[in-house]
């Protein structure tokens, strides 16, 4: 169902057209006072609408042969929500564009800039993805992929998409309404939504997952005894549902023997030490942060331990502990704001920011 003819050297998108304009052309076009050509095959077509009223092209009977491809329906709805999106931020979309060897399903031009859009809802290798990003690449377009099933070196074992910045792709559904919805890092999105949100900049490449600056922190305190005096006391430990410059869950893992755990932060650490001089806080035996020697690693690293002998408790017991005290109704948990500053941890990955602020 082509979408994009030249009638009277003028182009025309069919889904652009009003009824009053779109009966004037079959008028003229019955009336021979004008032919419409498709720019596929440059081969006389016509005009024709779905049962559902979708506007559209076909090929007039012909002894001449045309690479078009029937297109399935949910192909064709892609097309037109990304001509939609492109129309609401000011560009240009021409779909079924081509050029000397490539041919893009919407090409979207404003100025200078042209991005070439294509949805695959059929299968199609990865060699074939890169030699026809390629060539966008030297006609300086640049190529946004929408897959139904990618191929397998964009993906990961769980289905997801790898993202990556040579060849921007993004996994799409049809939904029960037979919407189109896209895959944007944890959430699913309208298609339309999700072109919107690419043409305003809203969405950038990112190499790492930066922490969100300032936000609220649970420090959940537990108890614990001394493997060597064995004298009861408390532990603190962060719940690990942080999130990062752009909202995504910020997956918080306990390093061993070195200073990058999450609960050694000098910032969580200073409210550990706050909380302490509070009502609630008060009666909590803690043990200090700090550098001990073990004999297990033999160096030292930054450590929590004994309230009353200051023994080291080492990082590789306590990750145990430390699940069981977020998950005990014993535990004491104390909601904070914390300044993080500056801490990212590596991640590729598509970032959403409303407020211009990226995990880069």
């Amino acid at each position: 169902m082509p979408l994009r003819a030249f009638i009277d050297n003028e182009e025309i998108i069919s889904i652009e057209q009003t009824d009053e304009q779109w009966d004037d052309i079959k008028r003229r076009i019955k009336t021979q006072e004008t032919s419409l050509i498709l720019p596929c095959c440059k081969q006389e077509g016509f005009l024709r609408k779905s049962r559902k009223g979708l506007k559209h092209f076909v090929h007039s009977k012909s002894n001449k042969t045309c690479d078009w491809k029937p297109e399935s329906p949910e192909h064709l709805k892609a097309k037109i929500e990304i001509i939609k999106a492109c129309k609401i931020n000011g560009w240009k979309a021409i779909p079924e564009y081509s050029e000397t060897n490539w041919r893009a399903d919407v090409l979207a031009i404003q100025n200078e800039k042209r991005i070439a859009f294509e949805v695959q809802w059929s299968k199609q290798t990865f060699e074939e993805t890169k030699f026809r990003q390629d060539r966008y690449r030297e006609s300086n377009v640049r190529g946004c992929w929408f897959f139904r099933t990618a191929p397998k070196e964009l993906r990961k074992y769980s289905h997801t998409l790898i993202a990556n910045n040579e060849i921007p792709a993004f996994k799409i559904f049809k939904d029960e309404d037979s919407n189109i919805t896209a895959q944007l890092s944890q959430t699913q999105l309208p298609l339309k939504s999700l072109v919107d949100n690419l043409l305003k900049r809203k969405i950038k490449f990112c190499e790492h997952i930066k922490l969100k600056h300032k936000q609220d922190v649970n420090i959940v305190f537990f108890k614990t005894s001394c493997w060597r005096c064995h004298k009861p006391q408390h532990l603190w430990t962060v719940e690990p549902d942080l999130r990062t410059a752009c909202d995504r869950d910020f997956y918080v893992i306990g390093s061993l023997w070195d200073d990058d755990d999450i609960d050694k932060n000098s910032k969580i650490y200073e409210a550990v030490k706050q909380f302490l001089q509070t009502e609630n806080g008060k009666h909590l035996k803690i043990g200090k942060l700090k550098y001990r020697y073990s004999k297990t690693v033999k160096n030292s690293y930054l450590s929590h331990g004994c309230f009353y002998c200051d023994a080291i408790f080492g990082d590789f017991f306590l990750n145990s502990e430390k699940l069981e005290g977020q998950n005990s109704s014993n535990s004491i948990v104390h909601k904070v704001e914390i300044e993080f500053g500056t801490m990212r941890k590596e991640g590729k990955h598509w970032c959403y920011s409303e407020n211009g602020e990226f995990c880069e």
